[in-house]
Parts: C-alpha cells; structure tokens; sequence
C-alpha cells in the first residue's frame, strides 16, 4: 500500500497483520480524494476504523492541516503510529485506541469538529450494538447525523458492502450526495446540512 498523491506520493505505508483488517482499494481512495480535493486543504480529517491510517495520511500528503485516527485494534494503532513516524507527521496526526463509538462521543464533547469524516467499518455488527441497527455504517450515521462531529456543509465518506442497505430515511441533518459501487464496496457521500 502507499500513497497516491501530494507530498508523499509513492511512498509506502505498513499495513496490519492478520485478516481483521480489509485495506481500502486504491481506486476508491482515488475517487474519495477526487471528490473533495476542494476542500482537503487545511481541513481536519477523521478516519474512523482507521486501519493502516492510509486515508487520513493520505488526507495530510494532500494538504489536509490534522488527522485523528481512531481504531479498537492495538495492532492497527501500532501500525498507524509507525506510519506516522515514517512520514514524519506526528505533529498533525492524532492516534486514539478503543471502541470508535465511545470516542466519537468523547471528541463530540469535546466539542471537535471536522471537515471530513471518512468510515471503514466492519461490514458485519457484532456484539450489543446489533440490536438496533443493521450494520456498524448505520450506527456511523446516526451519530453523525445527531451530532456535531462533521461541520456544517463537512463531507462524511462510508465505505460499506453493496449487500447492506443503510437508513438514509431517517437522516435530519445529512443529505445523501452520491453513491459509487466499486467492486464488493460501495462509496456513500454524505453533506451536513448548515
């Protein structure tokens, strides 16, 4: 895996060990940077699910001013931290560890806010969450929808399996812009109403 384009361009990045994780495709962080190549510049970028970190280190080589990476895999967030140090942006990265939900909570109440939001969450839900929701994307959407994590007119990306349908009926704040298939993944772009 490296990185497509920016100050960075071609370098290469580590990515996790095991089968936890599903490395984004470079055809879809292409497409994803094409759409919001405009508003990249000194925007701050949040990579939920974070994997490798490949698109929020994407989003820095592309001009984007900070990058918070959060991730519940401890060797997702070594990985993550290494690459950070490889590029030598730790001064505009942020790295945090644990369940994504609970920390999108603790960055909305610290009153964060970001331009971008990109998710990459696990296709299938386990656990309690399963309950109520069809999928971990839905659970993504409603709390940004609610919330105050994405800025007014931000642009919020999720990448999820053509096979799970999510609940755009019942968004009040964010408006469904555009959906691109890609191979098993679709790309959902989100604008937050002002």
């Amino acid at each position: 895996m490296h990185i497509i384009s920016g100050i960075f361009k071609n370098q290469t990045l580590a990515s996790p060990k095991g089968l936890q994780t599903r490395p984004t495709s470079s055809r879809l962080r292409e497409t994803l940077f094409n759409i919001c190549q405009n508003d990249i510049e000194t925007a701050h970028f949040l990579d939920l699910f974070a994997g490798s970190g490949a698109m929020g280190l994407e989003a820095l080589s592309r001009g984007a001013e900070k990058a918070t990476f959060i991730d519940n895999s401890k060797e997702s967030t070594r990985c993550i931290q290494a690459n950070i140090a490889k590029l030598k942006v730790a001064t505009a990265a942020e790295v945090m560890y644990g369940d994504v939900f609970a920390l999108m909570q603790k960055l909305q109440d610290q009153k964060r806010s970001y331009q971008l939001i990109y998710a990459d969450p696990p296709y299938e839900a386990k656990g309690p969450w399963k309950q109520d929701f069809l999928s971990y994307s839905n659970i993504v959407l409603k709390i940004i929808d609610e919330g105050t994590l994405l800025s007014a007119e931000g642009m919020l990306f999720i990448e999820d399996s053509i096979k799970s349908p999510l609940q755009n009926d019942e968004l009040s704040t964010l408006t469904l812009k555009s959906s691109r298939r890609m191979g098993r993944s679709v790309l959902h772009q989100y604008v937050k109403k002002r």
